[in-house]
């Protein structure tokens, strides 16, 4: 196994590249909702031990890197491509779970050298970014080339979801997202389209953090409204939770988790078995 770790300011990406040291012209990115690269190391590990050359990368919350998600530059995700490109790798793919899913959908939208993009749990519409103006004058949570993404405004979330918790009864992160999510249009939903490659969607019936199944079904019609030129799939699991990844994250939170924890990990690993497979298949 060879490491190389990458930093943003030198290399204008943050990153641990994990190379089992085979011919495999074939690179993966990992990323994931959370600040740091622990979590995406875990996910390289587990895919260079199963022959792929994996990029764990971290896109904010590190050093010189944006500390909030507001106006993320996607420029480093066109950094990275380019590095692993001198290093002689020729397909370049990516993978992330939640919040990491939609960057990841956000990300081969606007670098057209990614040619398969695998998102789990993934949100449908760019949201409005955190922090305050001062941070940056975009106000979408990601940037490209200085520019604005079309995004849903915050407006009255908090109030909306507290209206919520009430007439239901209970308390739901998904009721957050839900609310938010629905104030979304056609003009700022994840631009699919631009992407240069095929796309799996991963879902689950029971994610009760973000409305992930829903925004799948949108963007697939959004897709074939587009006449989008390169393969789709949208795989729902009817037992699994918003942790579709194979490392789980906050699982103490997820009402499914503590009700049907066995359904969640058998879910978890079938899940790993669509990836390995869909990675295996893989073409340019």
């Amino acid at each position: 196994m060879i490491k190389k770790t990458f930093k943003y300011l030198q290399n204008g990406f943050e990153g641990v590249l994990y190379n089992p040291g085979n011919d495999d012209d074939r690179l993966l990115i990992v990323i994931q909702g959370l600040k740091g690269l622990e979590l995406p190391e875990k996910y390289a590990r587990l895919f260079s031990e199963h022959g792929y050359s994996t990029l764990a990368m971290s896109y904010y919350g590190g050093e010189g890197q944006k500390k909030n998600m507001r106006a993320i530059p996607l420029e480093q995700f066109q950094s990275a491509c380019d590095e692993m490109k001198k290093l002689g790798y020729k397909r370049i793919g990516i993978y992330g779970n939640s919040k990491g899913a939609g960057m990841a959908l956000l990300a081969a939208s606007v670098v057209p050298d990614i040619s398969l993009v695998i998102a789990a749990s993934s949100f449908g519409h760019i949201m409005q970014g955190t922090g305050k103006p001062s941070e940056d004058p975009c106000k979408a949570m990601v940037s490209f080339r200085g520019t604005d993404f079309p995004y849903v405004e915050k407006g009255r979330l908090m109030s909306d979801f507290i209206k919520r918790c009430i007439r239901e009864h209970k308390v739901r992160l998904l009721y957050f997202f839900d609310e938010w999510d629905r104030k979304g249009t056609e003009e700022n939903e994840i631009p699919v389209e631009k992407i240069n490659g095929d796309i799996l969607f991963l879902t689950s019936t029971h994610d009760e953090s973000v409305p992930a199944k829903r925004d799948a079904e949108l963007l697939c019609k959004r897709l074939e409204r587009m006449h989008f030129k390169h393969n789709y799939r949208h795989i729902n699991s009817e037992t699994g939770s918003h942790n579709l990844g194979y490392f789980p994250v906050n699982n103490n939170m997820l009402p499914r988790e503590k009700k049907h924890p066995e359904e969640c990990e058998k879910a978890r690993e079938d899940t790993l078995k669509i990836i390995l497979k869909t990675l295996e298949s893989w073409s340019a």
